[in-house]
């Protein structure tokens, strides 16, 4: 009897770890204490573009943009003050003749292509993955916590064609330096979004606790 109890605990305990896994999350990977001054935190994520509504927005054209926003404040005086930050993108779009989605992320004016995937779970993956934010590193000496914001959206029906011209290289003010290519593809353009994601659009936050360099 005692030994079915703890299978049945067991089991709910595995049950509940998976659905924590499955749920989705941004995460900030802090460098190694000795590290804090010459790397900088890193992003991973999970279970951000899979889920039923999302997969469903993107098998059915509607591009998913993530935008991430990572500011680093100093702390120690009478207010707390932004001393660096640093905010970039990715899109994912689902090409139906090629029956693939393409991960695209955009930082400043440099855009890579993490390239084409059969299944959303390997997109996931891309997305998932941990990447070196491109924020300012701090002084030594100087108390400081980082504090990150991500925006998961699905483009609306008005912005489609300006996201094919920029994935063609066709937006000229955004390829040439002119235009910060993630503002070409969201923040600048965006009008109207679609609200099919509970509403509203799905926002995520994640902190680091305070250090000193």
């Amino acid at each position: 009897m005692i030994s079915r109890y703890a299978a049945i605990l067991a089991f709910l305990a595995l049950t509940a770890t998976r659905a924590e896994a499955q749920k989705p999350q941004v995460i900030l990977v802090m460098p190694e204490p000795a590290m804090l001054a010459t790397e900088p935190p890193s992003v991973r994520s999970a279970s951000l573009i899979t889920d039923g509504a999302m997969l469903d927005l993107l098998r059915n054209g509607f591009p998913a943009h993530l935008h991430y926003k990572l500011e680093r404040w100093s702390t120690g005086g009478f207010f707390d003050d932004i001393t660096a930050s640093a905010e970039w993108d990715a899109v994912v779009r689902y090409d139906a003749l090629g029956k693939v989605f393409q991960v695209y992320r955009i930082v400043g004016k440099s855009t890579t292509y993490l390239g084409s995937f059969s299944d959303i779970a390997s997109a996931e993956a891309a997305i998932d993955a941990p990447f070196r934010t491109p924020i300012q590193l701090p002084k030594r000496g100087k108390k400081a916590y980082y504090n990150l914001v991500l925006d998961v959206e699905t483009l609306s029906l008005t912005e489609l064609d300006e996201v094919e011209q920029w994935l063609r290289g066709e937006l000229k003010p955004a390829v040439r330096g002119k235009k910060n290519p993630g503002t070409a593809v969201g923040r600048g353009i965006r009008t109207v979004m679609v609200r099919l994601l509970g509403g509203e659009k799905r926002r995520y936050e994640a902190h680091s606790g305070t250090f000193r360099p």
